[in-house]
């Protein structure tokens, strides 16, 4: 139960506070897992049902982090403890005819919702390159984020490309009903809506979920904070716990204001600081307090250390990428050496191409490691092929499983056999599947395709008959019987590597083991539930806190995780801060804050580092140094000094920005927003940021050509135009 003398006064002060809403401001290692599963146990020990319990966190490994620290705490079962994404498709399952979809619905993954995207733009009779799948996702992505329908969005469109969004979305939202399939923003969508629309489906909530615990409140975006506050409208006892400094997920909608406003949704809130950090020294918190301080949407707190000091912060300027990556992979040789573990360093970067360098420089040392990019391992063939003959068996409404099965391995089932069955289908509005069923009504079919489309469908009606047993042993009876092994060998014969797949296939199986032991006891466990679950599998989860090896992944990643010794690489201008941000001041503290984020994921130890050159998109050009370096009042290594010194001294764009400037503390030099400026190679320009630095003071101009550049003033021939 509730261990109450290892809390410090504040985590005490918000793990016993019971009625009535509470925003919970834990700043980075501040122990706010302890504070939300020590709340759980004190409520249960003042009378609460777990039943009545509702925690809901952004990622599976946190979810069973917390499930697991609640358990050992000796609290009953019952609390409900899941993702945003999982709760959803609890209560879709539940509500779904209120929401008009069947409990077996799909989710689609990235690929799914290419093609899906493909044909709507298809039946919106729109050329495809204009109106490319991915970035018609994106746009419907922030729509549903903004809980934006369809048919709201069509009456507000008041141009042209705006119009054929509404129609693509329309039809897109079209093709995934016609497969009883939803997307991860449908799931937050509707369960949102039944929120709205359905007192009912609100009030039941509300008597379910006495109690509801959001963490990582910062990172919600505008469905999810409707869903909190729906299921906590009638009762009030909502409690959150977040970072305003660790928000950087605004890319896919998270909406800061949501944290940063709770207490104006909620007036009677208590308001706790956790400003303890138990997992850094003060050396790295040092360096994170001066960098955050330059934002300004924030929630004032201060990053009290627990731990005695420790080393400086490193910071290493090298000549290119290649220079940057053995340097770091000799500074993980060194730590190697002195009896560190590989499991505890890490590197960060910014963008996942930076870590081909990398691996190379770590696979030249013989240096064991991991990237922490695990969805691929869902993208893998023969991974997908499986998981699409149980999605078929779980769904028959799903075409896209269909279509991806119905002929892997080959059956001698042809493309435009295929267009024939789609064409019947989409006439009589069914299913593919449903389509087999009336196969000796579509014209021009051979018999031979007309029996081998039949043999697929008595196949795949063999193995539902198999959909009660265990997840596992239904998978491997398909993957045996559905001829997916045989195809392997096929491919094998052919000089590909049949081992590496049977061996994916196997961890597959393995997975599915495992849910079925610890599913085993659930009303909702069996392959629907097994397959959604697995759809909502994300990056994070594939980090591996055992396994010996080094971890490379990106800054939003690592969001988190914690590790004693970090190593950040490419903080340089277009990179850290991200090029993207260059215009929106909004979009640069989010970079901002990510940076925060990797350095508070170190321990014991922290090394960032630049390029003077780096080579992107094939070409090789020189940079501008991180003005995040300068903020963060980070110094290079003593025996580095004059180098770097003179890297930095000697860095320009290009020969035309190559006369030095004096620079003065006079307002002659200073800019500001919208300044009109001229530039010798440039032309006209209006400032859009003015980074005051002293003497490496950073002026950003967007030039009459289009082109924005930040420049560093003391190297550039920049004058007003009065």
């Amino acid at each position: 139960m509730v261990s109450l003398q290892s809390l410090t006064r504040s985590q005490l002060e918000a793990v016993l506070h019971k009625d009535g809403p509470l925003l919970v401001i834990a700043g980075p290692g501040s122990g706010k897992t302890r504070v939300i599963t020590n709340r759980i146990a004190a409520l249960v020990d003042s009378g609460v049902k777990a039943g009545c319990i509702c925690a809901i966190t952004f990622t599976n490994k946190a979810a069973e982090q917390m499930r697991y620290r609640v358990e050992s705490m000796a609290v009953c079962r019952g609390v409900h403890i899941s993702t945003f994404h999982s709760l959803c498709v609890r209560i879709l399952r539940q509500y779904g005819q209120l929401a008009g979809i069947n409990g077996n619905f799909s989710i689609y993954d990235e690929a799914d919702q290419r093609r899906c995207a493909k044909h709507a733009v298809e039946r919106a009779k729109l050329d495809g390159k204009q109106f490319a799948a991915a970035k018609v996702l994106e746009y419907i992505s922030k729509l549903k984020n903004d809980l934006v329908s369809p048919e709201d969005f069509a009456g507000s469109a008041d141009d042209y490309f705006r119009k054929c969004i509404a129609r693509i979305y329309s039809h897109y939202q079209a093709v995934l009903a016609e497969n009883n399939a939803l997307d991860f923003d449908d799931l937050l969508v509707k369960t949102a809506y039944l929120l709205r629309d359905h007192r009912m489906v609100m009030e039941e909530l509300n008597n379910r979920f006495r109690y509801l615990l959001v963490d990582e409140y910062q990172d919600t975006n505008h469905a999810q904070y409707q869903i909190a506050r729906g299921m906590s409208l009638l009762h009030g006892n909502i409690c959150v716990t977040g970072d305003p400094d660790q928000s950087i997920y605004a890319w896919r909608g998270a909406d800061i204001g949501n944290i940063l406003e709770f207490e104006l949704d909620w007036p009677n809130a208590k308001v706790v600081r956790l400003e303890e950090n138990f997992r850094s020294t003060p050396n790295i918190l040092g360096v994170a307090d001066k960098l955050i301080s330059f934002n300004t949407e924030r929630k004032i707190k201060k990053l009290v250390p627990v731990i005695q000091k420790g080393c400086d912060v490193e910071t290493g300027v090298f000549e290119d990428e290649q220079a940057e990556s053995e340097s770091v992979a000799d500074g993980i040789a060194n730590l190697l050496k002195n009896g560190t573990s590989p499991a505890e360093i890490a590197v960060f970067y910014r963008v996942n191409s930076m870590s081909r360098m990398l691996e190379e420089a770590l696979v030249l040392r013989q240096i064991p490691y991991q990237i922490v990019r695990g969805i691929e391992f869902y993208n893998r063939k023969e991974i997908k092929d499986l998981l699409a003959y149980l999605r078929l068996i779980a769904n028959p409404a799903d075409n896209g499983a269909f279509l991806r099965i119905v002929n892997e391995p080959a059956r001698g089932i042809g493309k435009i056999s295929l267009e024939r069955l789609e064409i019947f289908a989409s006439k009589h509005k069914m299913s593919l599947y449903s389509a087999v069923e009336k196969i000796d009504k579509i014209e021009n079919l051979g018999p031979a395709v007309r029996l081998k489309l039949r043999a697929f469908a008595a196949m795949i009606e063999k193995f539902k008959q198999m959909t009660k047993k265990p997840v596992a042993e239904l998978m491997e009876h398909v993957f045996q019987q559905s001829g997916l092994v045989d195809g392997l060998e096929r491919e094998d014969s052919q000089g590909h590597s049949k081992a590496s797949a049977v061996e994916n296939v196997e961890e597959l199986i393995s997975s599915a083991r495992k849910y079925d032991e610890l599913a085993k006891d659930t009303p909702q466990a069996g392959l629907v539930d097994y397959l959604q679950q697995i759809a909502l599998y994300s990056d994070t989860d594939a980090y591996d806190p055992s396994s010996p090896k080094v971890s490379l992944m990106t800054l939003h990643a690592a969001k988190g995780l914690e590790f004693d010794n970090v190593f950040i690489v490419g903080l340089e201008e277009g990179l850290l801060p991200h090029q993207r941000s260059a215009n929106d001041n909004r979009s640069l503290e989010e970079e901002r804050r990510l940076f925060f984020v990797g350095i508070t994921r170190a321990r014991k130890s922290l090394a960032v580092s630049m390029c003077r050159y780096r080579t992107i998109h094939g070409i090789s050009a020189r940079t501008i140094p991180s003005r995040f370096l300068f903020e963060a009042g980070l110094k290079v290594r003593d025996s580095e000094k004059r180098q770097v010194e003179n890297k930095i001294n000697d860095f320009k764009y290009d020969d035309a920005d190559s006369q030095i400037c004096e620079y003065d503390d006079s307002q002659e030099r200073l800019f500001v927003k919208n300044e009109l400026v001229s530039h010798q190679k440039f032309g006209l320009g209006r400032v859009q940021e003015f980074h005051n630095l002293g003497e490496n003071s950073i002026v950003v101009v967007r030039f009459i050509s289009g082109k924005t550049k930040p420049l560093m003033l003391k190297y550039t021939n920049l004058t007003k135009v009065r």
